[in-house]
């Protein structure tokens, strides 16, 4: 087959079901750029976001007759693996970090927590992570395209090359999340970042 990048993601992904070998490489070439960023914005280290993403086309591959056509893209599918790794990674990560969180009279001993820039510090995590939870409340397709464009740096034209979607419609999903986002944000009571 010569022309293995014009098949679409579902005859690829038929293919894999049914144990075809060659449909790997036009899917992971499709995706892998975007996949991996979506993993690296999540966890911030290459090489666990390209472990993850190795991660994922081996679920993939085992996992191929899961993919439902009425339950959205292939696209979506796959960044839904992805996302749900990496969560599933990061939660791993926290549990054996065994963190013990310290009471309040704690911290009012140990004088030397008590300078401002730390306290800034907890601040702005505190807030970094209301934002994130409210990013992950809005739709897959919304939030896509905002972490590509505020996380990655990506013009709008690469989101719609790299996520094989019209510019127009790259647009109004940025307009969409923004718009959410917002709400999202208000409702939290998050007055300025």
């Amino acid at each position: 087959m010569d022309n293995l990048n014009e098949l679409s993601d579902e005859v690829l992904i038929n293919a894999i079901a049914g144990g075809a070998v060659w449909a790997m490489e036009p899917l992971y070439q499709r995706y892998s750029r975007i996949l991996y960023s979506l993993a690296y914005r999540m966890v911030a280290d290459h090489q666990v976001a390209e472990d993850l993403l190795q991660d994922a086309f081996l679920s993939v591959w085992r996992r191929a007759t899961s993919y439902s056509p009425q339950s959205g893209a292939v696209r979506s599918w796959l960044v839904s693996i992805v996302h749900h790794r990496t969560i599933d990674y990061l939660r791993a990560v926290r549990r054996r970090s065994g963190l013990k969180e310290a009471t309040w009279e704690e911290v009012e001993q140990d004088e030397r927590t008590a300078f401002p820039d730390v306290w800034d510090e907890a601040w702005q995590s505190v807030r970094s992570a209301q934002v994130r939870a409210a990013l992950m409340s809005i739709p897959t397709e919304q939030r896509m395209v905002i972490e590509l464009a505020y996380f990655q740096e990506w013009t709008h034209s690469e989101i719609a090359e790299g996520c094989q979607i019209p510019l127009g419609t790259v647009k109004a999903r940025m307009r969409l999340g923004l718009i959410h986002l917002k709400h999202i944000i208000a409702e939290m009571g998050i007055d300025e970042l």
